[in-house]
């Protein structure tokens, strides 16, 4: 499959809310959804199955 920089970018450049696992945009503090500042980067490693 073909990787395109613009739409990697797009869907992987975000921080996922260790609680909620609501995903927020990389210059957040805290989530967006519930508040909590356990924010990490989203994993960009393929999890086929």
């Amino acid at each position: 499959m073909a990787r395109f920089p613009e739409a990697e970018e797009r869907l992987l450049n975000k921080k996922v809310c260790m609680k909620c696992s609501a995903t927020n945009p990389v210059r957040a503090k805290r989530c967006r959804k519930c508040g909590y500042t356990g924010l990490r980067q989203k994993s960009r490693i393929s999890r086929g199955g």
